[in-house]
């Protein structure tokens, strides 16, 4: 019955996760240039954006990246005049809808998105055209085979590195044991601890031979638990406390905070340290993976949408049950509002804590500079 309910669960998440993405549910990135955008040398498309609608018109290049893993997707668009930031929204939202609708599968779970205004005042319309458009930038098959393959080759070094050291410390060990053994002997009768010692031998050998034995079963046992294919769990968030019913807005227009969980990134670390207590085996089991934590905030801090990425299926099962028990967020705030904002965190298993933690966190809308600060809202609003 249990496997039957997991079954049905996964087939809802994969089909809840295949629906085509809308306008509403995507976070940007946005950046103002002073001058014609100039793309990276990362490997990507460019496709001419359209507004309006119905749709863009198809081209053979981005028919072809229907299968490959689409990173970054950056629209940039030109303004020449004041007015025509009235109009922004409006002509971008347009511009999305349509490579949405033709292109659906460009939107991935890890996809990231920009837009870049090449804000020139009184510049020159057509000299700015040329750089106008969306730049899509991908990963093939090929590459992300390679590196998976230079991923597991490290982890391959790592475990064989660990594992001779563990073998050199038995044998230190064991030689600490010899030693104590012989002290025994010479207080007692040496040749009756001689014979004894002779018929125990064997025995040792046979239960120590047994116990290598088992520890090998259980390493592959749980090493298969590292491989696997990807899957992707939606989860269902249920703060203890209640948010705010409208945006918080601030006498100071200038107010600014990234999104953060309690007083900051060390409260995240221990939410995570205190919510999954591993065992030894588990341990061995996670070691290497990592799972993806993708988090929508509403203006309230309260988590709209929760997904957990990753080929190990026994993590990112250990990470789903802690984040039912994540509470609110502090919400980000830009302009003196609390505001939507998109956290990205990419947790592994930490050696030296012996814990799973957070070891890179991605923020959307990327905070200012001199945005860094985890205030609380007594600080910002004065309440």
């Amino acid at each position: 019955m249990r496997s039957f309910l997991i079954i049905i669960f996964f087939a809802f998440s994969a089909q809840l996760l295949g629906q085509t993405p809308v306008y509403d549910d995507l976070t940007f990135d946005e950046e103002e240039l002073t001058a014609a955008f100039k793309a990276s040398s990362k490997q990507h498309i460019t496709l001419k954006s359209k507004k309006g609608t119905g749709g863009m018109p198809k081209v053979p290049e981005a028919d072809a990246l229907k299968t490959a893993e689409i990173t970054e997707i950056i629209l940039v668009f030109t303004e020449t005049t004041e007015d025509a930031a009235g109009t922004r929204e409006e002509n971008n939202r347009e511009r999305w809808e349509n490579l949405l609708s033709t292109y659906p599968e460009f939107f991935q779970f890890s996809t990231s998105y920009k837009n870049e205004c090449q804000c020139v005042m009184g510049g020159d319309v057509e000299a700015l055209k040329p750089s106008q458009g969306f730049y899509i930038y991908y990963k093939t098959a090929e590459q992300k085979a390679a590196e998976k393959a230079a991923a597991k080759a490290k982890e391959d070094a790592e475990f064989l590195a660990e594992a001779a050291a563990a073998k050199k410390a038995e044998k230190k060990e064991d030689k600490k044991e010899e030693k104590k053994e012989d002290k025994v002997v010479a207080k007692n009768d040496k040749k009756e601890k001689e014979k004894e010692k002779e018929v125990e031998k064997p025995k040792k050998e046979k239960e120590k031979k047994e116990e290598k034995k088992e520890e090998v079963k259980e390493e592959e046992e749980t090493s298969t638990a590292v491989e696997g294919a990807v899957e992707t769990v939606a989860v269902e968030i249920k703060p203890k406390k209640a948010g705010y019913k409208k945006p918080k807005v601030s006498s100071d227009k200038k107010a600014c905070r990234p999104p953060c969980y309690g007083f900051g990134d060390e409260d995240l670390h221990n939410f995570f340290k205190d919510q999954i207590v591993l065992t030894k085996k588990q341990r061995r089991a996670v070691k290497g993976s990592a799972s993806i934590v993708k988090l929508s905030l509403n203006f309230d801090g309260s988590v709209k949408k929760a997904l957990v990425n990753g080929p190990n299926a026994q993590l990112n099962e250990l990470v789903t049950v802690a984040l039912k028990n994540m509470d609110l967020w502090n919400p980000a705030v830009k302009g003196g509002v609390t505001v939507k904002s998109e956290v990205k965190i990419t947790l592994k298993y930490d050696k030296s804590t012996k814990a799973i933690k957070p070891f890179e966190i991605m923020i959307t809308p990327r905070p200012n500079p001199k945005c860094v600060d985890c205030k609380s809202d007594a600080e910002i609003f004065g309440n």
